[in-house]
C-alpha cells in the first residue's frame, strides 16, 4: 500500500484537471459504469464480505480497475497514489475503507444506497450514524430521513441515467410485452416484492405477455450484456416494478429513460417521481395495478404516451451531466478541503 509520504507529495504535486485516483469497491455495476464518466481513476478494493462485479450486469468501464484480493491488504499498485476513498455502503465496506483512508490521510466519502432494516431500534442507527465520512451523501431525501440523518449534515445526489444510451429505438417496435427486471427474485421477495408480482400477474398461470429478466435460478436468467437489456426495454411496451423496499430501483429509471409505460408500487421515492396517469401509473393495490396493465395492453396510443412522458421525466430530473457533476463537486470539494 502506497505510504504516508507518497499522498503528501501527490497532493502538493496534483495538477488542476488531472484525474483523481479513487478507491472504492465492486457495488452497483451500472452506478459505477457512470461514475467512471466523470474522468477520474477509480481502483476497487475486493475481498472478503464484498461483492464481486458482475460481468453480465454491466462490462468493467474504461478507467475502472478490479483489484486484485489475492494480494490482501497490498492490493493498491505501489505506483498508484490514492486522492481519496469511497464507501457505497456501510456493511461490508465503511469498516475497511475508514482503515484505509487512515492509513494514507486521505478523504473518505461515504454514499448509501440501501435502507434501514425496519427492525432496527434507536440503538442500532445511532452506530450507524457514527459510521461517518468527511463528506455524507444519500440517494434521496427520502433515503437520508429513514436514516435519520439532518439535511445540513448530508447531501442527496439522485441517480444519473445515460438517456443518450438508455434511450427508445425508431427502428424497434414496442411489443405488447411486459417486462420487470430483477436479479435473485424470489429469494428478495421481501424487499423485491416477487410473490405481489405473482398475486398481479397470476403466474404462472397468467394470460399476460410477462417477460421477466434477471438472475433468478428457476425464473429467468440475465441478459448477457447492457446492450441487450437496453434492447429488452426498447422492446417492451410496460415496465412493471413491484420493489417494497428500494429507494429507487435503477431498472426503473432505465426503463422510463427507454419510453416504456410505466406501472409501479408506490414505495420509497416513487411517488415522488411518478405522477398517477401522466409518466405511468402508481397504486400499492394489487388489483389496481393489474387494471392499470389491462388498460394500457388495450390502448397503445395511451401506454406510447405514458412512456414518452416518462422518458421526459428522466432528461428533466435524472441527466447524467448534473449527476457527473454534481459527484466532480464532491470529489474536488472534499480534497481542496
Amino acid at each position: 500500500m502506497p505510504s504516508i509520504v507518497q499522498t503528501i507529495l501527490r497532493s502538493a504535486t496534483r495538477k488542476q484537471g488531472e484525474p483523481i485516483n479513487i478507491l472504492s469497491f465492486p457495488t452497483h455495476e451500472r452506478y459505477q459504469s457512470n461514475l467512471s464518466k466523470s474522468g477520474h481513476n477509480f481502483y476497487l478494493w475486493q475481498g472478503h464480505g464484498i461483492k464481486p462485479w458482475v460481468s453480465g450486469y454491466a462490462k468493467v468501464p474504461p478507467g475502472t480497475i478490479l483489484l486484485n484480493p489475492e494480494n490482501g491488504v497490498n492490493q493498491i499498485p505501489e505506483n498508484v497514489d490514492i486522492d481519496l476513498v469511497l464507501s457505497q455502503n456501510k456493511f461490508g465496506q465503511f469498516e475497511i475503507a475508514s482503515q484505509i483512508a487512515d492509513q494514507l490521510a486521505v478523504p473518505l466519502v461515504s454514499i448509501e444506497h440501501t435502507l434501514p432494516m425496519e427492525s432496527w431500534g434507536a440503538t442500532e442507527l445511532t452506530q450507524l450514524y457514527n459510521m461517518r465520512g468527511d463528506v455524507n451523501i444519500f440517494i434521496s431525501e427520502y433515503s437520508r430521513g429513514k436514516w435519520g440523518w439532518p439535511e445540513e449534515e448530508a447531501l442527496v445526489l439522485h441517480h444519473g441515467i445515460d438517456s443518450l444510451e438508455f434511450s427508445p429505438d425508431d427502428s424497434v417496435e414496442k411489443e405488447d410485452k411486459v417486462l420487470s427486471v430483477v436479479n435473485d427474485w424470489m429469494n428478495r421477495d421481501w424487499c423485491c416484492g416477487f410473490n405481489l408480482w405473482r398475486e398481479i400477474t397470476g403466474f404462472p398461470d397468467s394470460e399476460l405477455p410477462l417477460w421477466v429478466i434477471g438472475d433468478t435460478p428457476g425464473l429467468s436468467e440475465a441478459t448477457k450484456s447492457t446492450e441487450e437489456l437496453i434492447n429488452s426495454y426498447r422492446k417492451s411496451l410496460i415496465f412493471l416494478n413491484t420493489s417494497l423496499i428500494s429507494p429507487v430501483p435503477t431498472s426503473l429509471l432505465e426503463a422510463m429513460s427507454c419510453g416504456c409505460a410505466i406501472v409501479t408500487t408506490a414505495t420509497c421515492m416513487i411517488p415522488e417521481i411518478i405522477e398517477n396517469g401522466k409518466n405511468g401509473y402508481i397504486s400499492n393495490d394489487p388489483k389496481e395495478l393489474r387494471g392499470f396493465i389491462d388498460k394500457l395492453l388495450k390502448d397503445r396510443g395511451l401506454a406510447l404516451e405514458l412512456g414518452r412522458n416518462a422518458r421526459q421525466t428522466i432528461m428533466d430530473k435524472f441527466a447524467l451531466t448534473n449527476f457527473i457533476e454534481k459527484w466532480n463537486q464532491i470529489f474536488h470539494g472534499v480534497l481542496n478541503e
